[in-house]
């Protein structure tokens, strides 16, 4: 009947083990995993209204561009 008291045999621990991992272990990776998704969608964020940014200024060089070929070579004709 004492038996149930008795302390429990530690197993051996190997010394070139990896610590095992925990709870707080896995929040904290998890909430860094968290973080840098966050990070990663706002730098997402940022270079997508950039590239649209981009995009309006090349199309609008384009138009300008093409205006002035017009021209140029409306001017070259009447020479």
């Amino acid at each position: 009947m004492l038996d149930m008291y008795k302390q429990k045999k530690k197993r051996a621990v190997d010394p070139n083990a990896p610590p095992r991992p925990n709870l707080l272990s896995h929040e904290k990776v998890l909430k860094d995993v968290k973080m840098s998704n966050e990070q990663r969608d706002q730098e997402i964020n940022r270079l997508q209204h950039r590239v649209t940014d981009l995009e309006t200024k090349l199309r609008s060089q384009t138009v300008y561009l093409s205006s002035l070929h017009q021209t140029v070579q409306n001017l070259v004709k009447k020479s």
